[in-house]
């Protein structure tokens, strides 16, 4: 069968036309080096239009053991969580909720919310954990996704040094004109409170949690008064003692007189 070579450039020619228009109607490619996927307008080098759970973009190691294959995963907007997040994850999708893309492997992810961060880690069983979360207010949580405080730990600390910053620490309790509380009034106040003047209830631990800095300026305070107080006793015991000493002296001079 004899073909016209005109014949078949133009088939090719028409065919590959039409093959362009069909891709780059979604993927383009334009003189300006943006690269776009689901777009004919890329304003970024590139840039992946999609709908609400379809932006996955992910890059993958295709090591030939699965165990040491990697993924990384980003998407835009977030199914089953927010319209406006994003995310980042590590052997994790988020579909209608995180899964994994690999069952028998752990990972973990973060979420870039609206003035808000949060960073799960995914146990090899599939728990899902709240590791750390940073609110609107700039409070850091630690296994808690809601902190109160500048920083907000759920859970034990342990470290090999703590600085707490505090101001009026109690060296005032030295001063010549400071006064003690006596004896029986604060017997009196502990009978009434079941606490020592100043420092906190049980109650009030409870509620709103425990000041460690100022804790610590109390109970150096009331140690620093309990020095006080003891010094205080101890002269009285050795004035006593001595008033003691006197009457034995007098006693044994009397009875030597008596023999």
């Amino acid at each position: 069968m004899n073909t016209n070579p005109l014949k078949l450039k133009l088939l090719f020619l028409l065919i590959l036309t039409t093959a362009t228009k069909y891709v780059t109607a979604q993927n383009i490619f334009p003189e300006n080096g943006n690269a776009g996927i689901s777009t004919t307008t890329p304003q970024y080098r590139l840039q992946i239009l999609g709908d609400h759970g379809t932006t996955q973009f992910n890059m993958r190691y295709n090591h030939p053991a699965p165990a040491q294959r990697a993924d990384l995963t980003l998407w835009a907007s977030e199914p089953g969580w927010t319209w406006t997040g994003v995310g980042i994850g590590n052997n994790v999708i988020n579909t209608v909720g995180i899964t994994r893309i690999l069952d028998t492997k752990g990972g973990s992810y973060i979420r870039l919310l609206d003035s808000e961060i949060k960073l799960n880690v995914v146990q090899q069983n599939g728990a899902d954990i709240s590791a750390l979360s940073v609110n609107p207010e700039g409070n850091i949580g630690i296994g808690t996704s809601t902190p109160k405080e500048k920083l907000s730990v759920n859970g034990k600390i342990r470290a090999h040094e703590v600085k707490v910053e505090t101001a009026n620490w109690p060296d005032y309790v030295f001063d010549e004109n400071y006064e003690l509380t006596s004896l029986p009034a604060l017997e009196k106040f502990i009978k009434a409170n079941k606490h020592l003047p100043e420092v906190p209830s049980a109650l009030e631990i409870q509620n709103s949690g425990l000041d460690l800095g100022k804790t610590q300026t109390l109970f150096l305070k009331k140690l620093e008064e309990l020095t006080l107080i003891l010094i205080e006793k101890d002269k009285q015991l050795q004035k006593q003692q001595q008033e003691l000493n006197e009457v034995k002296q007098q006693l044994q001079k009397l009875i030597k007189k008596k023999r």
